[in-house]
């Protein structure tokens, strides 16, 4: 009762009276609410339409009637068309029936449909109506929407579907003031100067002269296309009224206008009578008159001769007496009466109406300008009804007399005839939207009562308490002959004079000739009763039964006397005012020259009629000469495809997106090769401006088209007549020999652009660019000066650069015929079937080319994978080279190659020894020895001090039972390198050729055999230990099982399932936590994906968007949701801070921290698919959008404002609206963030990839943005996003706080390999772990811009330290800045630190077992966890679980990382527990097994025991040449480990490198007594 009281006061005005004294009255609630008391939503807005008959869906629920009835279109044509021009035989006039129709927008709008739309189309038969399908298609269908229904209804037989009424059912005034108290302030003055008026174009005009103001606010009025331009038009065009639709037609409209002028006449009478009220007591009395006016004027007046005029124009049908308010008593709506009785006037409508000059006494008719469509225009006599339809002011344009002329036009031209005909203005061209821009409302009748699931005309009639018709001919009996004889049927309408014969008998035949009309739709039925005086019997009891019910159940009627609106004599004077009194108080019209009843034309009314209206004819007036036609011809019916216009948007648009990619990947490769030109160019800046050695000249290398440039020295040696060619560190990268040279030597010169290229016989072209023409001058002197004195003959060319480019040799080119050469020595080296006929394939020109070969001494140094300045190359190139003419002929390498790969260990030696015997003496002196020893020194970059040196070589000769000073014999050095431990060594050993190994893979087993024994033989020294410290016994240590060739046979991995199965369960084992974590996220994330997906897809299947485009919306839905999902929880990735914090907790046992890096890349992956998803199902959603006509959408996108003259295009939603520019921008980011997170990117363009990960703040933004336009639905994305975010920004905040601290640097050193060793103050509050790493930013190169290093100090170290190895632009800038030879004295820039950051290294001390694997810069975390070792060694207190680590250096040279033979000799010299084994693989050497790789593992395992370390390293550890062979390595743990369970793997280094140990481990994996090789990695 409370919430009554409440609803009361708020929606029911109370104002104070003014009839002389302080009266006060309630208004008519404007949304119906709470006119009844008792029953407070009876008569409301959005009310039900009330059922008197049964239910009669198809489906009892909600699907429509009829289904097995005819076509409407066939129903319109055989029983409501008819011979145009039929005048109403009562004299019903024009006035009425447009009164009438704004009667209806008064009491009823059930016009909206659905939302969604429900489609029920119309199929048009060509044959039918053939004006709706002029293109002969066969598939055209008349758009007919269902109607919009109470939602909680439909879904059951005992619920059925019912639909509503979208304003009151009272005679309230929502006519003349909208249907709501918004709409009824937005069209009032609001003013107290012209208190209580609506809003007028010209207040200063007089009322009788006023029209309403133009709708500059643009109210939401219905604003079709209008159907003869077939174009959409601004709705601010429209003039403000109450009336909604009241701007259908220019009848309509007049109506309108006359309740607006009539309720600013009594406004101002009210305000002169009474001029103390304000705007708003006047406002509301004038509406309260105004409605009462309204009220008796369409009961006691208009619905009379609505019902039945006699033929003395006299109504005989009039309701029943008032006799009261009865609250009891439903005033709403009727289905029958929506769909069917109230439709009855469409058959008195006229093609249109006659505009009389009001006031004329001469009768004089307007002759009419008209617009035709198309831009053309001419001349009418009257104003067409279906060219006027949403033009309404195009006649009544604001001039004084139009609206005059037009009521009085109205009032004088006859109605169409009381009968079942329906003028083509209605029933072939009524508006429609512009995909079908004329309709035929018959048909639509006819649907519409389908839809709202209507039975029968039978049932009808029984259902209002008729009786049935038991036979068609019983529908109409009305015989025109007899009751009305003065009609003369002339045009033989109505055969033996009965009404209805001719269509009652074409409908009974279109429904199967049944005898009675059971299955007759209830509109055609009813209509069918019609007779000259009006409605039948049917329609007459619908229309009065609602009325009175209209009329009764309204308790604020005017002839209420217990309302305290109107006392007894105010209720007189309003019956007594008619609708001829408010046309002639409002309009300039006279008594005299206006009807006495303008619904019905009497005899004695002024002006009658030229003649009836007949549509679709070229009929002139009476025959006029001037030819102007009475009536002008409808325009056709129009298509429209809302997709046209998007076409080329919606293709140009993805095809955008889709270029995006590529776009992208474009412009990375392009900056890659930018910033490689740019690191070239700053190369070639740093070399010294000048020359600063005689006859040597810097200057860049041009390799090839996709080899670049190099920063070369080039040096004339003019006593060896030779060319070198080194690094600017001067390091050898080729020699040209001009000794042997006799042919003429060819130099092209390009002076513009410094380039030149030098071609020698048999040689690859030296092609050259100098920093400047003065250099290239100066080298071209010096080239020419050297080649005279070599007495060679020499040809110069000026060429073009692109042409020296394409003519030049390169060595990619000579490479072809190199590996040709090198192919062809390998199969005649090791002989098969196979290899014959291999050969022998070859044409001749080929293999003549290949014998004819002879290769320079670099192109022979290359192909032995060392450089052609070493004593070792010059040696053996000098004895191979027999014939002594500067070139290795393919006989001679043969014949070199055919002993290294077939000889015994005695042949190899002696071809050694002849090397360095090149005055064949039979033996060396000590001297040449001694170069010998120094010349394979040299390969591996090994220089020994003096002592050291002694030491070897007096260890040797030992070996060979000689004394220090005698020369050494070919038997004799036998016995030192061929004999004893070394002799199966030797003769195992090969040369291994570049790219030769290729050519013996799969030649036969014996090669390859041969190959693993020399592997495995090679190999059978891991982790030995010398057994002398310089001659003094050392530490014992247990003795190691770390060979290749193991020495406890495994039992052999299992084959078929059973290793599937193995490899299965220890991939489990080991990454158990991983897949569990994973696994369970991605359930999740299907989960979030599947909710969403079966939401729309069945929840939602009838709402929405889901109608419009299908199951595309369950698609991006769900991956909506996915997206929001996983960009969400990538934050808890990037949350550095927490995850380092986390990991050292107790829940590190059950969260894989460490794997953060990779989740992050998975959930990253699932984003990116889900993104895909998205975007492509929106590119299919919205086509399906664009499809759609705009007014249709409006109920789906009900956020989205737009104008009805705006058509919602593809590109409207995709590029207007910020639902649509937020999904193009987070596609684009998404795009560039992904490209330039690829490997390439990361390592050609690290800042890049940086700084568009950047752009994640702009993802986020815009994906909040991208939910805020509630395109579908509310915005989700921060329901996903508070967690994560909150945990990111903390996390953020932790390293604000401590990254923006002024670290000091207190030493920076330049350390070989380009490495920047810096040391600096570590903060007071910094504590890490051992193999953790930081973020740190030079102040100097930018505060923002943080690069990732891992510390190799340890944590129990004062300071922390990096080293940094200069590979791109910002590193290289570190070590620029750092360079103290830059500094001139300045301090060293500070540092910000950020960190530390956790990884899986520093849990090395977890694992019983620990293998630590280190390439090149990546031994950095392993320094760190080396220095903890030796820390934690001389700590007794300290206890950990590791019993044993193994530490493998994988590293070219061992100058390479001085710095870290420091730290493992630190480890040597403090681990008397012997917790660290070290190995280092020294991988300048191809093969570990190569010829000499095995002469120096001799003089490396002589000098070891002497010495007890390593000849090259200085260390104890063990050194190993060439690459590691992790497998064997792997099982050789198992057998010195065999009861651990598990062995951490911790690898950092490049990725070709951690992906051998990967597959090492997972090879081991597969063994089922062996350990689970758990493998944790890191990559540069």
């Amino acid at each position: 009762m409370l919430l009554r009281i409440l609803h009361l006061c708020c929606i029911h005005h109370i104002i104070i009276g003014a009839r002389g004294g302080n009266e006060e009255f309630e208004l008519h609630p404007q949304d119906g609410w709470f006119n009844n008391l008792i029953h407070p939503d009876w008569g409301a807005i959005d009310g039900q339409l009330l059922r008197k008959s049964p239910v009669a869906y198809s489906d009892g629920v909600y699907m429509p009637s009829g289904q097995d009835r005819p076509n409407p279109f066939e129903i319109s044509r055989a029983g409501h068309k008819g011979p145009p021009g039929l005048g109403s035989l009562r004299n019903r006039t024009a006035f009425l029936v447009f009164f009438g129709q704004q009667v209806v927008e008064e009491i009823l709008d059930a016009q909206t449909p659905g939302c969604p739309r429900e489609f029920f189309n119309i199929p048009v038969k060509s044959s039918v109506t053939p004006q709706f399908d002029p293109e002969n298609k066969g598939n055209v269908e008349m758009p007919v929407f269902r109607s919009r229904y109470d939602q909680r209804t439909g879904l059951s037989p005992n619920n059925p579907r019912q639909q509503l009424n979208e304003i009151t059912p009272y005679i309230d005034g929502t006519l003349m003031y909208g249907p709501g108290k918004a709409w009824t302030d937005a069209i009032r003055e609001l003013s107290e100067t012209h208190k209580g008026r609506l809003k007028a174009l010209d207040p200063s005009v007089p009322v009788k002269d006023s029209f309403p103001a133009l709708n500059d606010l643009r109210l939401p009025f219905a604003n079709p296309p209008p159907p003869r331009e077939h174009n959409l038009k601004p709705v601010k065009r429209f003039w403000m009224i109450g009336n909604p639709r009241g701007n259908e037609n220019p009848f309509l409209l007049a109506f309108g206008i006359l309740w607006f002028r009539y309720h600013n006449h009594v406004a101002d009478e009210i305000s002169k009578q009474y001029p103390a009220l304000n705007d708003e007591q006047v406002f509301n009395l004038a509406r309260k008159k105004v409605i009462a006016t309204h009220q008796n004027i369409v009961l006691y007046e208009w619905l009379p001769m609505w019902l039945q005029v006699n033929s003395t124009i006299v109504s005989s049908q009039v309701v029943p007496p008032y006799s009261g308010y009865n609250p009891n008593i439903h005033p709403g709506i009727a289905q029958e009466f929506q769909s069917a009785a109230f439709r009855f006037g469409h058959t008195l409508v006229t093609p249109g109406t006659w505009i009389r000059k009001a006031n004329d006494p001469t009768c004089t008719f307007e002759k009419l300008n008209i617009e035709m469509g198309g831009g053309s225009s001419g001349q009418a006599h009257a104003l067409r009804l279906c060219n006027a339809f949403w033009n309404p002011q195009e006649f009544l344009d604001g001039k004084k007399a139009s609206i005059d002329n037009l009521l009085s036009g109205l009032a004088v031209t006859l109605a169409e005839r009381e009968d079942h005909i329906v003028v083509p203005d209605l029933r072939e061209h009524l508006f429609g939207p512009l995909e079908f821009s004329r309709r035929d409302l018959i048909a639509i009748n006819i649907q519409r009562a389908r839809d709202h699931g209507l039975p029968d005309y039978n049932s009808v009639r029984e259902a209002y308490g008729l009786e049935r018709r038991e036979s068609w001919e019983d529908i109409n009996t009305y015989n025109i002959s007899e009751k009305d004889p003065q009609y003369n049927d002339t045009e033989n309408m109505y055969p033996n004079g009965m009404y209805m014969s001719g269509p009652i008998a074409n409908l009974k035949k279109l429904y199967g000739n049944t005898s009675a009309p059971d299955n007759l739709d209830l509109f055609s039925g009813g209509l069918l009763e019609t007779t000259p005086d009006g409605l039948g019997e049917l329609f007459r009891t619908i229309i009065r039964d609602q009325f009175t019910r209209i009329r009764d159940g309204d308790r604020f009627w005017f002839e209420n006397d217990k309302n305290g609106l109107f006392n007894t004599s105010e209720i007189d004077e309003i019956r007594n005012i008619s609708i001829r009194d408010v046309v002639l108080l409002v309009t300039n019209i006279k008594s005299e020259h206006f009807n006495k009843n303008p619904f019905i034309f009497q005899k004695g009314d002024p002006c009658p009629q030229p003649q009836q209206l007949r549509a679709d004819t070229n009929d002139t007036l009476n025959n006029s000469p001037d030819g102007v036609a009475v009536i002008e011809q409808c325009t056709g019916v129009k298509h429209y495809d809302y997709f046209s216009g998007s076409e080329y948007s919606f293709a140009l648009s993805y095809l955008a997106l889709g270029l995006c990619i590529p776009g992208t990947i474009g412009i990375m490769i392009l900056m890659a090769k930018h910033k490689k030109r740019c690191m070239a160019e700053q190369r070639r800046k740093a070399a010294p401006p000048r020359n600063v050695e005689p006859d040597v000249y810097i200057a860049s290398e041009w390799m090839g088209p996709q080899e670049g440039e190099r920063n070369v020295k080039v040096k004339f040696d003019i006593d060896r007549k030779k060319i070198h060619v080194t690094d600017r560190g001067r390091r050898p990268l080729r020699m040209i020999d001009l000794r042997y040279v006799n042919k003429k030597i060819h130099f092209r010169v390009c002076e513009p652009s410094n380039f030149i290229s030098l071609r020698v016989p048999d040689e690859i072209d030296l092609v050259l660019r100098f920093a400047t023409g003065e250099f290239l001058t100066e080298f071209i002197r010096k080239l020419e000066e050297f080649l005279r004195t070599l007495n060679l003959e020499r040809d110069r060319q000026d060429w073009t650069e692109p042409l020296i480019m394409k003519n030049a040799t390169t060595k990619a080119m000579r490479k072809e015929t190199l590996d040709k050469f090198i192919r062809v020595v390998c199969l005649q080296a090791f002989k098969t079937d196979t290899d014959i006929k291999d050969i022998s394939n070859m044409d001749g020109t080929t293999a003549n080319s290949i014998f004819k070969i002879q290769l320079t001494r670099t192109e022979f140094a290359e192909a032995l994978g060392l450089t052609p300045t070493s004593m070792f190359v010059r040696n053996m190139f000098l004895m191979v080279d027999k014939d002594k003419n500067g070139l290795v002929s393919f006989h001679e390498f043969m014949q070199m190659f055919n002993i290294v790969a077939k000889g015994n260990a005695g042949d190899k030696a002696e071809m050694f020894f002849n090397m360095f015997d090149l005055k064949r003496r039979g033996c060396l002196s000590r001297d040449q020895f001694s170069k010998m020893i120094k010349s394979m020194l040299d390969l591996s970059d090994t220089g020994l001090d003096d002592d050291d040196f002694k030491v070897l070589v007096d260890s040797l000769y030992q070996k060979a039972g000689l004394q220090p000073s005698k020369d050494i014999t070919i038997g004799e050095f036998k016995k030192i390198f061929a004999s004893g431990e070394y002799e199966n060594t030797l003769e195992q050993a090969t040369l291994q050729l570049a790219g030769a190994k290729q050519q013996w893979q799969g030649k036969g087993r014996a090669v390859e055999q041969s190959f693993s024994r020399r592997r495995k033989t090679f190999i059978d020294s891991f982790g030995e230990s010398a057994a002398t410290d310089g001659g003094a016994p050392r530490q014992q240590r247990p003795k190691s099982h770390l060979r290749g060739e193991v020495v406890k046979k495994s039992r052999p991995p299992p084959t078929g399932f059973w290793k599937h199965w193995n490899s299965f369960t220890k991939y489990v084992e080991n990454y158990r936590r991983q897949i569990f974590w994973v696994s369970l996220y991605i359930l999740i994330t299907i989960g979030i994906f599947a909710e969403r997906a079966f939401y729309y897809s069945l929840e939602r299947e009838h709402f929405g968007l889901r109608r419009l485009a299908g199951y595309g919306v369950s698609v991006t839905r769900g991956a909506a949701s996915g997206m929001m999902w996983t960009f969400s929880c990538l934050l808890l990735t990037m949350s550095r801070n927490t995850i380092t914090f986390l990991r050292e907790t107790f829940l590190h046992r059950f969260i894989p921290f460490d794997s953060f890096h990779a989740f992050h890349k998975l959930i990253a992956y699932m984003a990116l698919i889900f993104r895909v998803m998205h975007v492509f199902g929106h590119g299919i959603n919205l086509y399906h959008i664009s499809t759609w006509a705009s007014g249709d959408l409006n109920c789906v996108f009900r956020e989205y404002f737009r104008a009805t003259d705006k058509l919602a295009s593809f590109h409207y939603w995709a590029w207007t609206t910020i639902t649509g520019l937020t999904g193009i921008a987070l596609t684009l980011i998404v795009n560039v963030m992904y490209v330039f997170a690829t490997p390439y990117a990361r390592r050609n363009l690290f800042s890049a990839f940086w700084t568009t990960h950047l752009l994640y703040i702009g993802l986020y933004g815009f994906m909040l943005m991208h939910g805020w336009g509630r395109l579908v639905q509310a915005p989700l994305t921060q329901n996903f996003l508070y967690g994560p975010l909150f945990v990111y920004v903390v996390d953020k905040l932790i390293s604000i706080s401590r990254k923006k601290v002024e670290i000091a640097v207190q030493k920076a050193e330049l350390l070989p390999s380009d490495v920047l060793g810096l040391t600096f103050k570590r903060p007071s509050n910094f504590d890490y772990k051992s193999g953790q790493w930081v973020r740190i930013a030079c102040l100097e190169l930018g505060t923002s811009e943080y690069h990732p290093f891992t510390l190799t100090s340890a944590p129990h170290e004062e300071h922390l330290s990096l080293h940094i190895r200069a590979v791109g632009p910002w590193t290289m800038n570190m070590r620029k800045t750092y360079d103290t030879n830059n500094r001139d004295g300045k301090p060293f820039p500070k540092l910000y630190l950020d960190g530390p950051f956790g990884e899986g290294h520093q849990d090395w001390y977890r694992y019983k077992v620990s293998v630590l694997v280190g390439g090149g810069i990546g031994v950095t975390p392993f320094a760190s966890i080396l220095k903890d070792i030796v820390f934690k060694s001389r700590t007794s207190a300290v206890r950990f679980p590791c019993e044993k680590v193994y530490f493998m250096w994988v590293t070219r040279t061992q100058k390479q990382f001085e710095w870290l033979t420091d730290i493992i000799r630190e480890v040597e010299n403090n681990d008397p527990n012997n917790l660290v084994n070290v190995h280092i693989f020294i991988t300048q050497f191809q093969q570990k097994f190569d010829l000499r790789t095995t002469m120096l593992y001799i003089c490396e395992r002589h000098f070891q025991k002497v010495c007890g370390k390593s000849l090259f390293t200085g260390l104890k550890a063990t050194t190993h040449f060439g690459r590691p062979e992790f497998e064997e390595f792997f099982k050789s743990i198992h057998h010195e480990h065999p009861k651990v369970q598990q062995v951490g793997v911790f690898s950092c280094g490049p990725p070709p490198m951690t992906l051998n140990v990967e597959h090492a481990c997972a090879a081991m994996n597969k063994y089922t007594d062996f350990p689970s090789y758990i493998h944790h990695f890191e990559n540069f």
